[in-house]
């Protein structure tokens, strides 16, 4: 999954469009952090704190960095390209998928390989590039498995510090659960287990100074300020679903996305 590339064309501007994959080397932008590693932040690096609860299994998050405008000129120019070398097979420009060879900027948070693991707690820690991010879907063993595509959240993940995202809790949206944090997305009976399982997921914003790894400078570990994403389109996963209700972020009115800190509408994307 790490080595996926999902270059969004003018996300959150603009609109997306189709994602496409890439297999060029994705360390120089995302690299997760091994047990043992010495926890030296470099001023030039961002870094993505996530707590996983395993209790059900090892999950994944993945999470999308928003391209800047110079990865979309060379995406836009590159998918014109091959749209021209396919002739009459290749159908409207708007829908055409192609094997982009670019920069990747989709990244998968291990839980199978965590900076600490406690219990049923698993730690992860990762080195990005700082910048705009979306907590996008959850997955399994490399694989985007289930997207955030009907609501979530995204971040900025500064230069020199480590954005601690909380922790991650999934359940089966089938049956009830007495996490808070999941009301509203359990329950939902046979029909989240028709074919395949439908997860239930969401997110428990850190505290400032809670659960900081060692080695971790407090000072510089910081929670993540969220913001409401729209609904988006991808065509690239198995399941469809949103994240949680988050206060005073994310919220839900039947299927409009809302920004609790504007009270608006989070526009589709």
């Amino acid at each position: 999954m790490k080595k996926r590339s999902l270059i969004l064309a003018a996300f959150l501007a603009l609109g997306l469009t189709t994602p496409v994959c890439a297999k060029p080397d994705a360390s120089a932008d995302f690299r997760q952090i091994a047990p043992g590693e010495p926890l030296i932040l470099k001023p030039d690096r961002a870094y993505v704190l996530l707590r996983f609860d395993t209790s059900i299994s090892k999950f994944s998050a993945d999470i999308l960095r928003v391209p800047d405008q110079a990865e979309m000129q060379a995406y836009d120019t590159a998918k014109r390209a091959a749209h021209a070398a396919a002739g009459s097979k290749a159908g409207p420009l708007e829908s055409f998928g192609f094997a982009y060879q670019g920069r990747p900027n989709f990244y998968e948070l291990a839980s199978r390989k965590p900076l600490v693991s406690a219990g049923k707690t698993a730690t992860v820690l990762a080195e990005v590039t700082p910048g705009d991010y979306i907590f996008y879907g959850e997955g399994f063993a490399g694989f985007l498995y289930q997207c955030f595509c009907l609501g979530t959240v995204g971040f900025t993940a500064q230069a020199g510090q480590v954005t601690d995202l909380g922790t991650m809790i999934v359940a089966r949206a089938a049956d009830p659960s007495p996490v808070p944090e999941l009301a509203g997305e359990v329950d939902q009976g046979p029909s989240a287990t028709m074919d395949y399982v439908l997860w239930a997921i969401a997110l428990r914003p850190g505290r400032a100074g809670e659960g900081v790894p060692a080695g971790l400078d407090p000072a510089k570990t910081l929670p993540a300020r969220f913001r409401a994403i729209g609904p988006f389109v991808d065509p690239n996963t198995l399941l469809i679903s949103r994240l949680a209700a988050i206060p005073g972020v994310l919220a839900y009115d039947g299927g409009r996305v809302i920004d609790v800190a504007t009270g608006q509408e989070a526009p589709p994307n």
